[in-house]
């Protein structure tokens, strides 16, 4: 599915958004299996956006 660079713009801001979120509301929270599985996944939730975009830039690449 191919998204426009808008599209693309506003899922990194979100990601990037999320991201800092995530790092502030975990900042000074126990150091547990939760906390941290939590905030692994929620980490890797973004990495797995990332990629999804990634998969839509590459095809780009072979028009230039």
């Amino acid at each position: 599915m191919s998204k426009t660079a808008n599209d693309i713009i506003k899922t990194l801001e979100t990601i990037a958004a999320d991201m800092r979120n995530d790092a502030s509301n975990f900042d000074g929270q126990p150091f547990t299996g939760k906390t941290v599985g939590t905030y692994f996944g929620y980490q890797g939730a973004a990495i797995a956006a990332l990629a999804e975009i990634v998969k839509d830039l590459v095809p780009e690449q072979d028009k230039q």
